[in-house]
């Protein structure tokens, strides 16, 4: 017998489920850490296939940010262009959800499907396509 399992590697299904609630808060601050999360790692695997000390991978990316990481994703073509606006957006919006100075609220509505919906589509597939966070697990019972 052949078991399989498909691992949510970036919990992808928290963030959608977030965005069919219209949780927005949820769903940009989720992504955005996901997105730096698996960024990091795909930053590191690339720069230990260089065969580089592993002191100085930890020294280059220690505490690198979601735009910092985007950058280099892009420096070494993991992300396109597009890609990479897309991540400094959700960067942007989930800075404006975690660090509100003003005093007017994040959208919400209408206007907050419009806005963040796409982002949050756009992270998710990222994920999937360019981090490979869905896992197939196989085993033998």
């Amino acid at each position: 017998m052949v078991n399989m399992a498909w691992y949510d590697d970036a919990q992808l299904s928290k963030i959608d489920k977030a965005r069919e609630e219209s949780d927005w808060f949820t769903a940009i601050v989720l992504s955005a850490t996901q997105l730096e999360r698996h960024g990091y790692l795909a930053l590191k695997e690339y720069l230990e296939s260089l065969k580089l000390n592993p002191k100085l991978i930890e020294k280059l990316l220690n505490r690198k940010h979601l735009s910092q990481i985007a950058e280099y994703l892009k420096a070494i073509e993991k992300i396109d262009n597009v890609e990479y606006e897309t991540i400094k957006t959700i960067n942007e919006e989930r800075n404006k959800f975690l660090h509100r100075r003003e005093t007017k609220a994040y959208a919400r509505g209408k206007e907050a499907k419009e806005k963040y919906e796409p982002l949050v589509n756009e992270a998710i597939r990222i994920l999937k396509e360019r981090f490979s966070v869905m896992r197939l697990y196989v085993s033998r019972g």
